[in-house]
Parts: C-alpha cells; structure tokens; sequence
C-alpha cells in the first residue's frame, strides 16, 4: 500500500477491510497508511472514489476528520454570518438616525450626515438607501 505502483484491486480490498475497523487506534494507523498510500497515486485513488461503493468506504473511513471539517465550516459561516449582520445592522441603525434627524430637525440628507461626521464619499451609498 505505500508503494507507487499500488494495484486497482488491492487498494479497493484494503479500503475495504479498513472501513470495518472499529477500534480508534487501529482506525488512525490505517488512516496514516492511506493517506501516503493516496498522496503516492493520485490517480489511481481519484479513479477508485469515482466509483461509487469506495467513495461510501472511503467516507466511512475519513468520518472524523470529514465531521471536523464540516464543524469548522460550519462556526466560520456562523461567525461570518454574524458580523455581516451586525454590520448590516449597524448600517440600518445609521439610517434610521439620518431620517430621524431629517424628519425632527428638517435637514436634508448631507445636512444630517455631516452633524453625524459621516465622511462625505459614503453620502451617496447612504443617500441611496433613504
């Protein structure tokens, strides 16, 4: 298996054998072999997960570290979820506060942006939005 010259069959035989280990230690070691064993013949590896059942016994015998990716994408589209919408809400806030001071104080947009420091190049996307 850490050869380059890995056979079809036996690289199948071997994911297949390897999928039905349970135990933790013997999952990792298995799991170091094949990964030199797939970086050593890329080719051979991409041909085998076109087929259907390895790419179920290779999904079965990656679940860990497939679970952990998935986990870490899954807090980075929330933490970037997050600060889009606070941005966003910051963003209506600063809205609200310009028709609000357009409306009680009778300014007009620049008048109440500038009370409010916005730099004059954001005017016209806030202008926009009003």
């Amino acid at each position: 298996m850490l050869s380059r010259k890995v056979k079809e069959e036996d690289a199948k035989a071997f994911i297949k054998n390897a999928a039905l280990l349970k135990d933790p230690g013997d999952r990792n070691n298995v799991e170091a072999v094949l990964q030199v064993s797939m970086a050593a013949n890329q080719e051979l590896y991409s041909e085998i997960r076109r087929q259907l059942g390895m790419i179920d016994a290779l999904r079965d015998l990656m679940k860990e570290e497939i679970d952990e990716i998935m986990r870490n994408a899954k807090i980075e589209g929330l933490q970037e979820g997050r600060q889009a919408g606070l941005q966003e809400g910051r963003q209506e806030n600063l809205l609200e506060n310009i028709r609000n001071l357009m409306a009680n104080m009778k300014w007009t947009a620049d008048q109440a942006m500038s009370a409010m420091s916005i730099p004059a190049e954001k005017w016209g996307t806030y202008k926009a939005k009003l």
